[in-house]
């Protein structure tokens, strides 16, 4: 890391803390009190790509669905696009060459991330002098990881519970042992449903 890098990352922490901080209260209250629509939004999405695969086996283009990736894209703060990614593998996993995926928004913390982003633009041009595009994106981007490890927390919490529901209508799409990862698409994730626990 440059000292450049060093001085924008301290600078931007010193920032966007207190920011991230203040308004955990607020984003878990909104969450709250939009739990039941966030929970069907995401139910709905798994139907979705549930009912492609069950056709998708059907047609014999497909094995049983051992692993559903959640994954969120790199080029996030790039693009402004903060949907999430969701995949039915089956056990081939990222060697399953049938693709079988939806896109799924959770509003109530992209909406943060991107007020966010637009306040921190904004802000650390008067504390660091000529910066430039791809350093705000390099900072933000390691910013952003907030919110996604409360997204995973988020997602341990309420999957198993919507995987409840969905199952009776997938059961033959479904293998036994069906884990749920999270994590940057096509990269490194974490288990958050499935064999670890115990």
């Amino acid at each position: 890391m440059t000292e450049r890098q060093q001085q924008i990352m301290e600078i931007g922490k010193g920032m966007m803390e207190p920011i991230f901080m203040g308004q955990l209260p607020e984003l878990m209250k909104n969450y709250k009190d939009g739990e039941t629509e966030i929970l069907t939004g995401l139910e709905e999405k798994l139907q979705v790509v549930f009912q492609k695969a069950q056709q998708m086996q059907k047609a014999d283009r497909k094995g049983k669905i051992c692993t559903m990736g959640i994954s969120y894209l790199q080029s996030s703060v790039l693009t402004g696009n903060y949907e999430l990614r969701i995949d039915l593998y089956d056990k081939e996993f990222y060697l399953d060459s049938a693709e079988c995926c939806t896109y799924w928004n959770p509003a109530f913390i992209t909406e943060y991330i991107q007020k966010d982003i637009k306040y921190f633009k904004y802000n650390i041009h008067g504390k660091v002098p000529q910066i430039r595009t791809y350093e705000i994106q390099e900072f933000m981007d390691g910013y952003i990881i907030n919110y996604l490890y409360l997204l995973a927390q988020f997602l341990e919490q309420i999957m198993p519970q919507i995987l409840c529901k969905i199952r009776p209508a997938f059961r033959e799409v479904m293998d036994d042992g069906m884990h749920v990862i999270f994590g940057e698409y096509m990269g490194k994730g974490m288990i958050i449903v499935g064999e670890t626990e115990e």
